[in-house]
């Protein structure tokens, strides 16, 4: 059966893209995400996985209120990213090819274990996968398997269902009959205000602590109880991208991460969360 052996969640901010690689960067917690996603980097190449499991959301660039999905998962032979008005902005691009009998075995896989899970063979990447993607598995190397998430267009599903999700993810790899290393690279968002009333880019830095910290101890029954809409809402409203960090709770079984932090900065704040599941778990 395949092994899950390391999951990792961070940022996909793109405000970060091109100060993270500026030589003339100065601000210390642009420099800790930079050094951050450089980490990520080698514990992934640690566990030594096989195939990658994507997670992250498309933001209204090909999916939209017409037709969402609440979770997708992507089965075309190819992924790749991002798009042309992304690139002007410094996203990294990213291809790499599709583990297609693992991305149907995970939506076969659902049916067995409570979730339908959508899927399409017509999908591109955009920030929230090539970020992590390019900066933590450059080589590109590794097949995928993207999942897309509804975090965007209510109504979204809530932390319960995320948690269910992740447990269902688990459950499936764990019966996958393979021998294959499965890592799962998730990408998500701590508190941020889009456009709305209280500013572009406006944060709430005690969300981000206490929301990083939920997770990051594996406290499971917070997260179901106290990780609502309206909680995201008020801390912005694009908050709930967040929620896919609830969902890596479920496919870790509630497991305390191995490490976990909340950088500050003057962009806003990005977390790290890594579960090493190849050294035996969360500590």
């Amino acid at each position: 059966m395949a092994q899950l052996v390391e999951v990792i969640g961070v940022t996909h901010n793109p405000m970060y893209c091109r100060r993270i690689i500026d030589p003339n960067e100065t601000n210390p917690g642009v420099l800790r995400v930079r050094d951050g996603f450089a980490e990520m980097r080698q514990t992934l190449a640690e566990a030594r996985p096989d195939v990658l499991i994507s997670i992250g959301n498309d933001h209204l660039n090909q999916l939209f209120m017409d037709n969402m999905p609440a979770f997708m998962v992507g089965k075309a032979p190819v992924a790749a990213g991002s798009f042309t008005w992304e690139y002007a902005n410094g996203v990294p691009p990213y291809q790499a090819s599709v583990d297609v009998p693992l991305a149907k075995g995970i939506i076969t896989g659902g049916y067995d274990n409570g979730v339908d899970f959508s899927y399409s063979d017509e999908f591109r990447f955009d920030h929230s996968f090539t970020i992590p993607l390019a900066y933590i598995r450059p080589e590109a190397d590794l097949s995928v398997v993207p999942i897309f998430c509804n975090v965007m267009c209510p109504p979204i599903p809530p932390a319960k269902r995320f948690f269910q999700v992740g447990q269902a993810l688990r459950k499936i790899i764990a019966e996958y009959p393979s021998d294959a290393r499965v890592g799962v690279l998730c990408s998500g968002h701590l508190s941020v205000e889009l456009g709305g009333p209280r500013g572009m880019g406006s944060t709430d830095p005690e969300f981000d602590d206490w929301g990083t910290e939920i997770v990051g101890t594996g406290d499971v029954d917070r997260a179901l109880r106290e990780l609502t809409y309206d909680r995201f809402w008020q801390a912005g409203n694009y908050t709930a991208g967040f929620l896919t960090f609830v969902l890596l709770m479920g496919l870790v079984d509630g497991r305390p991460a191995s490490h976990w932090e909340v950088v500050h900065s003057d962009t806003n704040s990005a977390p790290f969360f890594t579960w090493d599941l190849h050294q035996g778990g969360g500590k």
